[in-house]
């Protein structure tokens, strides 16, 4: 069951990440780029692994021209440091942007990132009482703000810069709603036990292109 929760989650996330893409960008958004010849054997997921972005990205840059050997295709590259780093650091480079504890007045994490009763957790739990004060680790716009996500209960999303996206479950209330810009450590939620839950906690993720990331790469130790 927990399985088809993070499938849903991983669903949405790239959605979103395509919605606000597509919206924010014209043609031109594809400025910064570079053309290669496709090579025998080449696929769109290939080059999408060797230029570190997502598959449809190269496609939506290219809609019209046939993807085959020899013919020179367009791969837009991701600006700023997302676009020069690999996925296994960008935790450690992008904590220099100082993230905000999600729970400031819980420092505790119930269970971590990682493998879990022989799953696959993919975000830390915070346990905390219902109605204790939750922040947004940083600034940026809610992109979600609802409870139709089996599972996660009352669950918000916010979007930040580098493609980031931070995760908060199984909340008792919600103080924001959709299309809301938030600061920094400003009050989103109340700590809960809504949803598929074992207990009140704060369920928190970080995702970059829909992939989960260890949260606590974020935050000072």
């Amino acid at each position: 069951m927990e399985k088809i929760h993070r499938r849903n989650l991983n669903k949405f996330c790239l959605s979103i990440i395509f919605v606000l893409f597509l919206s924010s960008c014209s043609s031109s958004a594809f400025k910064s780029g570079k053309y290669v010849k496709i090579r025998e054997g080449d696929s769109l997921k290939s080059l999408a692994k060797e230029f570190k972005i997502p598959h449809w990205m190269i496609e939506k840059a290219n809609e019209g021209r046939e993807f085959k050997a020899g013919n020179w295709y367009y791969v837009p590259l991701i600006r700023g440091i997302v676009g020069t780093i690999g996925h296994d650091n960008i935790a450690q480079v992008l904590a220099t942007d100082d993230f905000s504890w999600p729970v400031p007045a819980v420092k505790t994490i119930s269970s971590h990132y990682g493998g879990r009763w022989g799953k696959n957790h993919n975000g830390i739990d915070i346990p905390a009482a219902i109605g204790t004060r939750m922040v947004s680790v940083a600034d940026g716009v809610v992109v979600y703000a609802d409870n139709g996500l089996t599972g996660f209960g009352n669950l918000t999303v916010i979007a930040h810069r580098y493609g980031l996206f931070s995760v908060y479950g199984h909340a008792d209330k919600i103080f924001t709603k959709k299309g809301d810009k938030v600061k920094k450590g400003q009050l989103i939620a109340h700590v809960g036990n809504t949803g598929r839950s074992t207990g009140p906690h704060l369920h928190f993720e970080i995702r970059w292109n829909g992939r989960p990331l260890n949260p606590e790469g974020f935050f000072e130790k």
